[in-house]
């Protein structure tokens, strides 16, 4: 095994492969949204296969669609193994590469699709996501668990005959009948959904529940000798106990839950060391419980005793994989993790014995998700780069070169590519702040042309190097085409720069991180790259806050569009799914500072507002709740600006639908080019604004009172 751990110390900075050259067909929307997502690797015992997850567009391009597929690790022809109408998802294999189970959404056997009620409706099957078999040269799979409760993820034991699995907890008969009776008055306490956790006997199919109570259970690990399972587990299944989260053992036999862990802040993504000694995971160390501060990797004895951080001096998050969550080197000494760099998101390890945390990468790409064989032989990864689409990429050990493995996008090789080139400058305070710039096809050092400003969501979010024409809700390469330059800044708050960096807008958003976003276009037109005269500003969530904002402190933008948008502090901390979010970064409750609240709210300063301004939003998003959008745009026609309010029904914080997505691009596209790109003209007039009472009292039929 020493030559996992002499590997992995250079694995990810071999040369990579050729990258794929890029041709001159323009994009459209929808070749945009018909490329193909590739997910989950997980590589077989004996190094011989990859099983992964491939998205794509259903033949009637009203949904996406996934299934998984295989391809040797050694390269060759990648074929699909499951083929269902549903979703085929989360493929792990068996100890002994026999079987890959996964979780489907197909319907069970003996029922047919058109005979189930539509999810929500009374009667709905609430198990819908089961885990089945397959064996990896193809065949039928078969259903191996029959839960009540729709199954999200799960793991098999080390010798094959267990599975352990988180499920939703199924509604009571009680509530079923009240639903369909019609008399199903609720509390917020009454819909708790709690993931409880089971453990399955493979051959006998009988499965004992493990958890119960107000325990919600959001990750695990199964010992490897089978006899008990780390779980991470909160008070309650609402997103901000995260925070409250801990530790616990518990034998798979059924019994109590032994804390292990318990303190301040988070404690997540619990994993067993191969040779059962060492429990990894996230973790706040203890030190805070605020939104915004680093997470750490930490290590406790699975006998129980005190834990160690193994990141104390890696000044960032330390984020979970999103195959398995942390994973261990086969020697036991190491675990690998991912955590953003800058623009990068690398793979780093952190070691038992105190050496400081090595990256197994540099580069500039996007590389997450490894796994590794049984021998520590192989390691597969995704990697994505601006110019390049997700594919699974390979390492064969020692020394071996990075090499992709899948090529799922080759019909790309005729479009366009767009490079994210990485551009510094100074904001606020001479803090050096970092973005990156999309230019037009064809451009020519030193002409000015129209720019886009995009603001990443969090606010500890981070503009990245991920692909440009795999976003689906932004169509950059449309704008690219159009004549645009686009910069996706980093401004104080971002991810991926440090825990100061990262708390430095606190109280402040709007404040200095408007600063860094102004000053960032400023110098993009120092650069003689932007036109001063054709600006145009957009962004999502936290970049929807930032955008309502700017166009209540500027005119230089001719047309903004704000995605999902906090434009009013107060009402969002009472009506989101994340209330805590807004008390931390804000240091109060609203009741307790409403003026830090009123200040840093676009809707206070409505009245300021010129640019024409467009909101597009989920009409089921929970987490910045759409009234944010209708009280903003009904600001602005009171006011007078030219305004437009685009619902998209059913989606949630972020659009899933392609055929809603469609939508959501054409109305950007067609909001700032409508009003980037059209002659100069003066800003719009201040309209007076007359008191409440006296336009009631001018209003036909109005209340005067």
């Amino acid at each position: 095994m020493l030559r996992v751990r002499l590997f992995l110390a250079a694995v990810l900075v071999a040369a990579l492969a050729a990258p794929l050259s890029a041709g001159t067909r323009a994009w459209t929307t929808d070749e945009i949204l018909a490329l193909k997502a590739v997910s989950d690797p997980e590589i077989s015992p004996n190094g011989r296969w990859i099983a992964y997850v491939v998205q794509q567009l259903t033949a009637d391009g009203g949904d996406y669609q996934t299934d998984v597929w295989l391809v040797p690790t050694a390269g060759g022809e990648a074929r699909r193994l499951t083929a269902s109408p549903q979703n085929d998802e989360s493929p792990r294999w068996s100890p002994d590469g026999r079987t890959l189970a996964f979780i489907s959404e197909r319907p069970r056997p003996g029922v047919k699709p058109a005979d189930a009620p539509p999810p929500g409706a009374p009667g709905a099957d609430e198990g819908k996501r089961q885990i089945w078999l397959i064996a990896p040269d193809g065949g039928e799979a078969t259903l191996l668990s029959d839960s009540k409760g729709s199954v999200s993820e799960f793991e098999w034991s080390s010798d094959g005959k267990s599975i352990a699995y988180l499920a939703a907890e199924p509604k009571s008969d009680e509530r079923k009948k009240a639903e369909k009776d019609k008399d199903d008055a609720w509390t917020p306490s009454t819909m708790y959904r709690w993931n409880r956790l089971w453990i399955m006997n493979v051959e006998s199919r009988k499965a004992t529940q493990l958890t119960r109570g107000e325990f919600h259970v959001s990750g695990f690990s199964l010992s490897p000798d089978g006899s008990k399972v780390v779980v991470a587990a909160q008070p309650t299944p609402l997103i901000p106990d995260q925070f409250n989260s801990e530790l616990y053992v518990i034998p798979t036999a059924g019994g109590a839950a032994v804390p292990l862990v318990r303190r301040k802040g988070e404690e997540s993504s619990p994993q067993w060391s191969p040779n059962g000694q060492w429990i990894a995971f996230i973790s706040q160390d203890g030190r805070s419980d605020e939104w915004y501060t680093n997470t750490y990797l930490c290590v406790v004895p699975a006998a129980g005793g005190a834990a160690r951080n193994l990141t104390a001096g890696f000044d960032e998050r330390v984020s979970g994989l999103q195959s398995g969550g942390l994973l261990w080197s086969p020697d036991n000494g190491s675990v690998v993790f991912q955590s953003n760099r800058h623009t990068a998101m690398n793979l780093y390890r952190a070691f038992l014995d105190a050496r400081p945390v090595e990256p197994l990468a540099s580069g500039p790409e996007m590389d997450t998700s490894p796994s590794t064989d049984a021998a520590g032989d192989v390691l597969v990864f995704l990697r994505e780069d601006s110019e390049h689409p997700r594919e699974v990429w390979r390492v064969v050990m020692p020394g071996g070169a990075a090499e992709a493995v899948t090529e799922t996008h080759a019909e790309s090789r005729e479009f366009l590519s767009f490079k994210k080139e990485r551009v510094t400058w100074k904001g606020a305070d001479d803090l050096d702040i970092e973005g990156l710039l999309i230019y037009p096809p064809g451009y020519r050092a030193g002409t000015r042309v129209p720019l886009i400003l995009n603001v990443h969501g969090g606010p500890a979010g981070t503009n990245s190097n991920t692909c440009t024409v795999a976003s689906r809700l932004y169509p950059w390469p449309l704008f690219a085409q159009k004549g645009y330059a686009i910069l996706f800044p980093n401004p104080r708050g971002s991810g991926g720069y440090g825990e100061a960096f990262r708390k430095a807008n606190v109280r402040d958003w709007g404040g200095k991180d408007y600063e860094d976003l102004m000053k960032g276009v400023d110098a993009m037109i120092a650069r003689g790259i932007a036109d001063p005269n054709h600006l145009a500003v957009c962004g999502w969530s936290y970049g929807g806050y930032m955008t309502s904002t700017i166009v209540t402190k500027t005119d230089r933008f001719r047309a903004a569009v704000v995605g999902a948008g906090v434009t009013d502090l107060m009402s969002m901390a009472g009506t989101c799914d994340i209330p805590e979010f807004n008390s931390s970064y804000f240091g109060g409750w609203p009741w307790e500072d409403p003026q830090v609240y009123v200040d840093h709210s676009a809707l206070m300063h409505a009245g300021n507002v010129r640019t024409p301004t467009l909101m597009v939003h989920g009409g089921s998003d929970e987490r910045v709740p759409t009234s944010q959008s209708w009280e903003f745009y009904t600001a602005l026609k009171k006011v007078g600006v030219p305004t437009d309010l685009l619902i998209l029904p059913r989606q949630p914080h972020g659009p899933r639908e392609p055929k809603l997505l469609r939508t959501a691009q054409t109305w950007h596209l067609d909001w700032i080019n409508k009003y980037t790109l059209g002659p100069v003209t003066a800003p719009l007039p201040a309209r007076p604004l007359k008191s409440v009472r006296a336009e009631r009292a001018t209003t036909p039929g109005a209340d005067p009172r």
